[in-house]
């Protein structure tokens, strides 16, 4: 399953290049064939799109799709060669790469001008990251007593 959607997102990315560059799209074409064998060009695909999407201008959301469909072949061209049992498309995964785009795409449509707004961007990476840590991590109770306890 792995390789079929390494495969449908390969040939993905490689039709959203040809649409936006078709002189590009060739490249992107040899890279993703590449990466069957040799799984660094699997990144040299995703930068020929990259390279596609800053050059064509395109819109929010064409830059949106494309990455979302650079993000799952990544995850899925990573593990092309992982040993068996390696699931790269997880619950997970794919919801953040989705509510990642959702946010993005939602920031780019907002039509503010806004100065500040880049420089208040690290602060609220930050902020967010620091409300959803202990929701992530496991929690763990300790039986013993700290070694000062009763102690004189």
């Amino acid at each position: 399953m792995t390789r079929f959607l390494a495969l449908l997102a390969g040939l993905l990315l490689v039709t959203a290049v040809a649409l936006i560059n078709p002189i590009l799209g060739v490249p992107a074409l040899g890279f993703v064939v590449g990466s069957w064998w040799w799984r660094p060009a699997s990144v040299g695909a995703v930068l020929i799109t990259i390279a596609a999407l800053a050059f064509a201008d395109t819109g929010v959301i064409a830059a949106a799709a494309t990455g979302l469909v650079a993000t799952t072949y990544l995850l899925n061209a990573a593990v092309l060669h992982a040993p068996e049992g390696v699931v790269p498309t997880t619950i997970p995964s794919v919801g953040g790469a989705l509510l990642f785009t959702i946010a993005a795409t939602t920031a780019a449509l907002i039509p503010a001008e806004l100065a500040w707004a880049p420089l208040a961007a690290p602060f609220l990476i930050v902020a967010t990251y620091a409300l959803l840590l202990p929701a992530l991590t496991p929690h763990t109770r300790s039986t013993r007593a700290p070694a000062d306890v009763g102690v004189e």
